[in-house]
């Protein structure tokens, strides 16, 4: 199967992008039609990444579409669209779920709650917050926003990896406050968090999940962070997380729950059809994954 990239303004037929793929679901009727527009070069075009295991804060569409037509209305008015402008958008914090415990239980805070019997519970998993890296735009909620004539060409790139964006584009926001508008990556400050994401063994690169081993869990970026007090704090704060991600993110406990039941009480048989599509066609293939992977599956 092809996985279909994002459009930034095609040239050509839209069977030639397909090339014939597969559909095993949606509706490609409505991916022709976003095609045929995304190749108008006349009008403005905004493309979102966002995976199966990714969720966008309820506000995030609107601040996007607000802040592209606000900033392109201006170049245009300016004439500044006969340079073919553009501007990208990025997470400032987001919020990862994890169905197993990912906090460090050798933390001292968390033994003494253990021992007070005041362990948080996990019917539905628990919820991490983390501010992005300043130097890293995060994939999920990872915007290119194209003037009328822009494309990826004109951009400078055809393709750009989220971690190299900081270093090859300027912010902008600038030292006096101000904002560049067009020809620069803004991070979204004024959405916290501005996307959830899942931390599942249905993760092609497995990264940051946790397995429930403990030799491999040991390793985690956040089980070995026992001397954080700011993350050891957020184990006693899930009900606070939990507030915030349901009237963000328009989500329920009770489907989280729900979501998390299949994913614990199933997790040999989900990581035995990950291992199946590690290193086919468009997919990661590593072996530190795959070993992992196996390691789930034989349970």
């Amino acid at each position: 199967m092809r996985i279909l990239r994002a459009f930034g303004r095609p040239r050509g037929p839209f069977n030639d992008f397909v090339m014939d793929a597969p559909v095993w679901s949606g509706n490609i009727t409505l991916v022709e039609e976003a095609y045929r527009k995304s190749s108008d070069g006349s009008a403005y075009l905004l493309e979102t990444r966002l995976d199966a295991d990714d969720g966008l804060n309820t506000q995030f569409i609107e601040t996007i579409q607000s802040e592209a037509t606000s900033h392109f209305a201006a170049a245009d008015a300016g004439n500044v669209l006969e340079t073919h402008v553009w501007r990208l958008w990025c997470s400032h914090s987001f919020l990862e779920w994890h169905p197993l415990d990912p906090f460090p239980n050798s933390a001292p805070e968390i033994v003494a709650a253990d021992a007070a019997n005041q362990t948080i519970p996990s019917e539905g998993g628990y919820l991490v917050l983390f501010f992005s890296d300043n130097g890293v735009c995060e994939t999920p909620g990872l915007t290119f926003g194209y003037g009328p004539g822009a494309s990826r060409a004109t951009m400078g790139f055809d393709r750009l990896r989220h971690d190299k964006i900081v270093s090859k584009i300027k912010p902008c926001k600038q030292k006096n406050g101000e904002d560049r508008g067009v020809g620069c990556v803004k991070r979204l400050d004024n959405l916290q968090p501005g996307v959830v994401r899942a931390r599942t063994t249905t993760s092609a690169g497995m990264s940051n999940v946790i397995t429930g081993n403990e030799s491999v869990d040991k390793k985690h970026r956040i089980k070995k962070r026992s001397d954080n007090k700011n993350l050891i704090q957020q184990y006693f704060q899930q009900n606070e997380l939990w507030k915030a991600l349901i009237g963000l993110f328009s989500g329920t406990r009770q489907d989280v729950q729900y979501a998390r039941s299949i994913m614990v009480n199933r997790i040999h048989e989900i990581a035995d059809d990950n291992l199946k599509g590690q290193c086919t066609k468009g997919h990661s293939c590593k072996n530190g994954t795959k070993a992992v992977l196996k390691m789930i599956a034989d349970g």
